[in-house]
């Protein structure tokens, strides 16, 4: 969901909530490449090759962690009171698999570039915080079900 703020009468702020749906689909013909699309509408190629473009689904993964640190970190500048003093944030992310079956991730690094005049503990606290409110590291750390259904129904 993506919050709108509108001016109300007497200088009261409103609030005017736009849902954003949270479907992805992943397609893949017989042959040749396969695509993720969102139902917001964003999409992607889906590399199965080191050859192909796009993205691989850890990639992908690794993504979707950075890309919510970064977001996240804005809103705890914001928190803080320190969103002028935010310049811009980068965060890299890089997965190691284990060594093991099952095939996947055992941890994550995650390296800040935080531009902007902040003292090395400002800095500590906008990555923690940052991390507190990362949707998607908070669901790698404490795992999430995975469920078979049906259908997802259009429209959510």
């Amino acid at each position: 969901m993506k919050a709108r703020l509108a001016t109300a009468p007497e200088n009261q702020v409103m609030v005017n909530i736009v849902k954003r749906s949270t479907v992805v689909g992943a397609s893949l013909p017989g042959r040749g490449q396969g695509s993720v699309a969102a139902r917001s509408g964003a999409s992607l190629d889906l590399a199965g090759l080191a050859s192909e473009s796009g993205m691989t689904p850890v990639e992908m993964m690794d993504a979707a962690l950075a890309g919510c640190l970064v977001l996240s970190l804005r809103i705890a500048a914001r928190s803080f009171g320190w969103h002028e003093r935010l310049v811009s944030v980068k965060a890299d992310v890089r997965h190691q698999k284990a060594p093991d079956a099952p095939s996947r991730v055992i941890a994550f690094d995650c390296a800040f570039e935080i531009e902007g005049e902040f003292s090395a503990e400002e800095r500590e606290k906008l990555v923690a915080e940052a991390h507190r409110l990362c949707t998607v590291g908070n669901t790698l750390e404490r795992g999430a079900l995975i469920r078979d259904v049906d259908k997802i129904p259009d429209g959510e």
